[in-house]
């Protein structure tokens, strides 16, 4: 006899380093009873389920068929191909899913129509530029309208982004605010070595990492001892390469690339302040919350960030660091060097931000979130009244 599961969760891949959450996700919220959907077969899956992958054997063709009926005016269910969507509802079926969770927007869209076929209730777990960069596409406006109509229930990271679904139709009965949590058993605090300072994340327009490297140049000429890591990798290496050349910075920044979980939380483990510059993108792309940012406020460090789409909601001003406007590259320097040179008021910052993130951010408070949003401890899944978690 089978095991019959109640859960899949869908995600483009698995295997991301940046992407933990989705890991988190599909091995804490239906222990042994989840099976996985993914765009790509990968070897390191997070847990052992059955796997559905490819979900689009059709491709470039499907895209291409899709595009062009949307630019017809052609009225069609958007996602996967009869053919990809009729496996797809199959796998459900025969693993007996009663729910389903997508990660990130688009993939829900394009697994409305499995979801119907298979009679399964569909939730859709938008992250960031899938609820920003997207919808300034009118084809995509029309594939989430379809998307907000069939899901059970849309869930996101912060208020911002809640309230940017709700203007572009989402019903409010359907939204829940859930920020996707972090280990603090494996972000804290050890030993802080004065000056050092770290930023964590793709080296992307949205991330803005040449403007924390115009920041980090301004600071060294009040704090010349400071040094600079940076970890991950993207589009705009070449650009921040040009800012540590320009401001002879190769001595005192350390670009790491893309790093395991581990690495980063070492490098956590050993700085006195965390920055990040978060801004708006040209394309409209932006962050949801970023999970590095929580990580490191577990790890004890005051935080340098922006003002940007759910970053207050995390980090209270004043309180556990410090927010400038976007682009403000004088104000970030000024920011840095008020909490490098006040190490008291840093550590102070830093203890705070770690019990801010033990009472709301932590894997478990998402994961009962998330538990209460699908009603998947409940043989009839039931949606609670949707509410913001304190933050």
């Amino acid at each position: 006899m089978s095991i019959k599961y109640r859960l899949a969760v869908a995600a483009p891949r698995f295997d991301l380093p940046s992407e933990t959450f989705i890991r988190a996700h599909a091995r804490q919220l239906a222990p042994g009873r989840t099976v996985l959907l993914s765009h790509l077969a990968s070897a390191e899956l997070p847990i052992d389920a059955p796997l559905l992958a490819p979900l689009d054997h059709a491709g470039v063709l499907a895209k291409a068929w899709r595009a062009g009926s949307e630019a017809l005016g052609l009225a069609s269910e958007p996602g996967l191909l009869p053919p990809d969507r009729d496996r797809a509802a199959a796998f459900l079926t025969t693993h007996g899913v009663k729910t389903l969770l997508a990660e990130y927007g688009w993939l829900g869209a394009e697994l409305v129509g499995a979801a119907r076929v298979a009679g399964v209730e569909l939730y859709v777990h938008f992250h960031g530029y899938d609820a920003t960069r997207l919808p300034r596409s009118r084809r995509w406006r029309r594939r989430y309208a379809w998307l907000f109509a069939a899901s059970a229930g849309v869930v996101t990271p912060s208020r911002y982004i809640a309230d940017h679904l709700r203007g572009l139709g989402c019903p409010a009965e359907k939204l829940f605010v859930c920020p996707c949590g972090i280990e603090p058993d494996v972000f804290r605090p050890t030993i802080r070595e004065p000056g050092r300072v770290l930023a964590v994340g793709r080296l992307t327009e949205k991330k803005a990492p040449h403007l924390t490297l115009e920041a980090f140049a301004m600071l060294r000429e009040t704090a010349p001892h400071a040094r600079l890591d940076l970890v991950g990798d993207g589009d705009l290496r070449a650009r921040c390469e040009e800012v540590i050349q320009r401001h002879r910075l190769a001595d005192v920044v350390t670009l790491h690339g893309v790093q395991p979980h581990a690495a980063v939380a070492a490098l956590m483990s050993r700085s006195a302040l965390f920055v990040q510059h978060s801004v708006l993108a040209a394309d409209g792309d932006m962050e949801g919350l970023p999970v590095s940012i929580l990580e490191a406020m577990s790890a004890a460090l005051p935080v340098v960030a922006t003002r940007h789409s759910g970053i207050p909601e995390a980090v209270a001003d004043g309180e556990t660091g410090l927010l400038v406007a976007e682009r403000d590259v004088p104000g970030m320097a000024k920011a840095m060097a008020a909490l490098l040179t006040d190490p008291a008021r840093a550590a102070a910052m830093g203890e705070a931000g770690r019990a801010r993130v033990l009472a709301n951010f932590t894997q478990e408070h998402t994961r009962r979130r998330l538990v209460e949003i699908m009603g998947l401890e409940t043989a009839h899944p039931q949606r609670p009244e949707p509410a913001a978690q304190p933050i």
